[in-house]
């Protein structure tokens, strides 16, 4: 089972078979003029979509994902078949993956796309061959300014949090997010390969239970389509592992502006998430004329400032709010020296954690 991915939001789930068969019987004429996206939510700025579609008289349909794994199931059921999909956002461990087994595009066929070479240069090789970066941020949490009264400093607050926060926990589930808090209290490579060292975190995690109210993606937990009636998601969420920019998104969900966004002393996650075009989209030449248009250094500000995400172009960045620029939630500074990047794992690496993030959650509804 994987959560269901609709045009505008991710609603309920079904099976593997259920999604594709939706996502890819939308009718194909109604697509023929239609950029189609396979991204996170809120993590596109609308502002810069209309933009791009009062210039070219196109329009842009976007598919949500709200995890990696049931982003990578659709891109294995796809593999290189004909797709509907053009433009695919994802990290910088899966785009060059996805693009060594043929389902992306090198991206030296992006001819037509010179405003990519605006990147700033360090960010050069992090997507490989066949992406270009788009966004880049940190691992830390998001909390409720009313409920968490100082910033948390400790990834420690997830497993022995004060009690008020008992039960309103919010935890992430991907195979290395979902051990990094107890890998990085332990002073331990949040990629690790050990198994006897996964194991000493899964059994910290495990007894961090009691206090976590979901597995599910904060910003997923808290849309308007999953929350339950009875029970406001709102009203229950406290705090949650959460990546930087997530705290702007769970505000605009909730009519607030009480969340905030911090990273933590032990450590954070440095990701950087890249665009790559689908090898087998049939509307390319469209792909590359948005990509050089998001590209644009006025564009590229815009759409960081709303994603309140940072750009990887120093043109762009010049180009924000100095209050924004100077936003360390947003630009960290100094975190980066306590930072580790994602790396790609071995197969026997990724069905280990995959086994233990499965086993925590099973452990999870138990309770």
């Amino acid at each position: 089972m994987i959560r269901y991915l609709s045009w505008e939001k991710t609603i309920t789930t079904c099976t593997l078979a259920c999604l594709i068969s939706f996502s890819f019987s939308y009718p194909r004429n109604s697509l023929a003029d239609t950029l189609v996206v396979f991204n996170w939510e809120d993590y596109l700025s609308d502002e810069v979509i209309a933009r791009w579609e009062k210039k070219s008289g196109h329009k842009i349909k976007q598919i949500y994902y709200d995890g990696n794994e049931n982003r990578d199931s659709v891109l294995v059921a796809i593999g290189n078949d004909t797709t509907e999909i053009d433009i695919l956002i994802a990290d910088e461990t899966a785009t060059p993956s996805f693009g060594t087994i043929g389902t992306l595009l090198s991206v030296n066929a992006y001819e037509s796309t010179p405003n990519i070479h605006l990147v700033d240069k360090k960010w050069d090789k992090v997507c490989g061959a066949y992406g270009v970066p788009y966004l880049w941020g940190t691992l830390g949490v998001a909390y409720r300014s009313d409920k968490v009264t100082s910033a948390p400093t400790s990834w420690d607050i997830l497993f022995n949090p004060p009690p008020l926060l008992s039960g309103h926990i919010g935890w992430l589930d991907e195979s290395i997010d979902t051990l990094a808090p107890a890998l990085f209290l332990a002073n331990n490579d949040i990629n690790t390969r050990d198994p006897d060292t996964l194991r000493a975190a899964f059994e910290k995690t495990k007894r961090a239970l009691p206090h976590i109210l979901t597995f599910q993606y904060s910003l997923s937990y808290l849309d308007s389509s999953v929350r339950q009636i009875s029970k406001p998601a709102e009203k229950e969420l406290y705090l949650a592992m959460s990546y930087s920019g997530d705290q702007d998104s769970l505000n605009e969900q909730s009519g607030t502006d009480l969340w905030q966004y911090t990273t933590l002393d032990e450590g954070t996650i440095s990701w950087v998430d890249c665009l790559a075009v689908l090898k087998n989209s049939s509307r390319k030449a469209l792909a590359f004329d948005f990509i050089n248009f998001l590209y644009q250094p006025e564009n590229a500000a815009q759409n960081s400032l709303d994603a309140y995400t940072a750009t990887p172009m120093s043109q762009a960045k010049s180009l924000q709010p100095i209050d924004f620029q100077n936003d360390s939630t947003v630009y960290p500074g100094d975190t980066l020296d306590r930072s580790q990047p994602y790396l790609p794992m071995d197969n026997a690496t990724a069905v280990l954690r995959r086994r233990i993030t499965s086993t925590l959650e099973k452990l999870h509804e138990s309770k």
